[in-house]
């Protein structure tokens, strides 16, 4: 269990105990009248106050800088942090929408959350700014900016949350697609067993997962690919490019128009390499115009408690106040003995 106080400042008035110590150093004793039944063999003197130059009572004096010190220790409000205290200020969650795209609602969990503020800004950086700014005026001790769009590439980057301080969580949700799904066909050329096929495959490519499913399988009676080879290496070459049509080649998208040969260039992958660049079967336009869901986890930030950050109750300072009010009524009870006596 620690302590914190809500206004730390306050120690600084913890000097004040220097004025019972004064008072007490300053302080006269009153000369006291005793009736005596014949004062015709005392000697006529003067009355005087006799000034202390040494402190006779210690026990009203120690009671009064404790109570100077539980005054200053209440006015700075001291917060008793305990597991169960600790626990219920990380419960409290000060939540920050910013959206993306201004068209994305909040989905319903995130309209729920309390507090919570949405923001909405032409730059994602700035709508950033605006929900830091709301977070530092929140009293909950867990923060968090929750990101809402379709994140088209461009539209956020690790630049928009390089202000945003060490434990405060950024969380990226996309609430659309944002048109990343594809439809694409492809044709490639492979080897299966002995003899060569056309494949036909439809392709759906997603932000998260791209699925393949094969359309069509036809065989091929002549391969439209020759690699043309010196006499004792002929066999290596034909070698070669049966291990490249064991992978597959992919074709342009109106396909093989005519046959290709190429020289023997004496190694596997170079071969590979010269039949793709004479095919020339781009992936322009191939993949999804919005950032995948592992580039978005990679923007993202844990949330972390920051500690006994204000919180919304007024700590502990009441019951020191009270204990202010119970020394007080020793003080004077003590001191109204010292008058008696």
């Amino acid at each position: 269990m620690g302590i914190a106080f809500l206004e730390p400042w306050v120690w600084l008035l913890a000097g004040a105990t220097a004025v019972p110590i004064a008072i007490h150093l300053l302080s006269r004793d009153r000369s006291r009248r005793i009736r005596f039944p014949s004062v015709r063999f005392l000697k006529p003197t003067r009355l005087s106050a006799v000034t202390r130059r040494s402190i006779q009572d210690w026990p009203l004096l120690l009671l009064r800088i404790v109570l100077v010190l539980v005054a200053v220790a209440a006015w700075a409000g001291p917060v008793f942090v305990t597991p169960a205290r600790q626990a219920a200020w990380t419960a409290r969650v000060a939540r920050a929408v910013v959206l993306d795209d201004r068209a994305a609602p909040p989905d319903d969990e995130l309209r729920s959350a309390r507090p919570g503020e949405t923001f909405a800004r032409e730059r994602v950086r700035d709508a950033v700014h605006d929900a830091l700014r709301w977070l530092d005026e929140q009293s909950a001790t867990t923060r968090e900016i929750v990101v809402l769009g379709a994140f088209k590439r461009g539209s956020v980057d690790a630049a928009d949350f390089v202000d945003v301080p060490d434990g405060v969580g950024v969380r990226l949700v996309r609430t659309s697609d944002g048109g990343s799904r594809r439809e694409r066909e492809i044709i490639r050329l492979q080897l299966r067993g002995d003899r060569v096929v056309r494949v036909t495959e439809h392709l759906t490519l997603g932000t998260g997962a791209t699925v393949v499913h094969e359309v069509a399988a036809a065989p091929v009676d002549v391969v439209p690919i020759r690699v043309d080879a010196p006499a004792g290496q002929r066999d290596e070459a034909e070698a070669a490019l049966r291990a490249v049509l064991r992978r597959g080649l992919r074709l342009p998208p109106a396909g093989l128009m005519e046959p290709i040969a190429l020289d023997w260039p004496g190694d596997v992958e170079r071969l590979a390499s010269d039949i793709e660049t004479r095919l020339a079967a781009p992936l322009d336009g191939w993949e999804p115009d919005v950032m995948t869901d592992t580039e978005l986890g990679a923007l993202a930030r844990p949330t972390r408690p920051v500690g006994a950050a204000r919180p919304d109750d007024h700590g502990d300072r009441r019951a020191l106040w009270a204990f202010v009010l119970l020394l007080l009524a020793v003080e004077t009870w003590v001191r109204r003995g010292r008058a008696w006596a």
